[in-house]
């Protein structure tokens, strides 16, 4: 097979300057998209849930004493026949010592109401263990 010598020379200009071989393209990253996103998103259709907007954060209490906190919400659909809610968005699992400051004021007046009744349920707790306790040191010192 002959080579063309000024067909060579102008492939050997041509590498030198790097432009032989096509262009070299960025991959692009696509944003992540968890895979059962869709398939939730189907299924609250389904549900003939309703997209609530303006939600800023959302906080799950769990049996627990803790909370997941969800800080910044993406979307909030919420299915009211069947009492199912979605929250997507990034959630951190946090103790509720640690929410109780920013939880506070959103609360209720009958949440205050049910807090004081639980302040007093565990003080007599307390008390009573004391008592216990006392009495456990009386029994040992006879």
């Amino acid at each position: 097979m002959p080579i063309d010598p000024a067909k060579l020379a102008k492939l050997q200009k041509l590498s030198a300057t790097g432009k032989v071989g096509g262009t070299r393209r960025k991959q692009v990253k696509k944003p992540h998209v968890f895979a059962d996103e869709p398939k939730l998103l189907n299924e609250m259709t389904k549900f003939g849930a309703v997209t609530i907007d303006d939600v800023v954060e959302a906080n799950f209490f769990q049996e627990d004493g803790n909370v997941l906190h969800f800080d910044k919400v993406k979307k909030f659909e919420y299915a009211p026949k069947y009492n199912v809610s979605a929250v997507f968005g990034k959630g951190v699992l946090k103790p509720l010592d640690d929410m109780f400051q920013e939880v506070l004021p959103q609360l209720g007046p009958e949440a205050y109401y049910a807090l004081s009744q639980l302040d007093e349920k565990v003080k007599e707790f307390e008390d009573a263990k004391k008592a216990e306790e006392e009495a456990k040191k009386a029994e040992e010192n006879k």
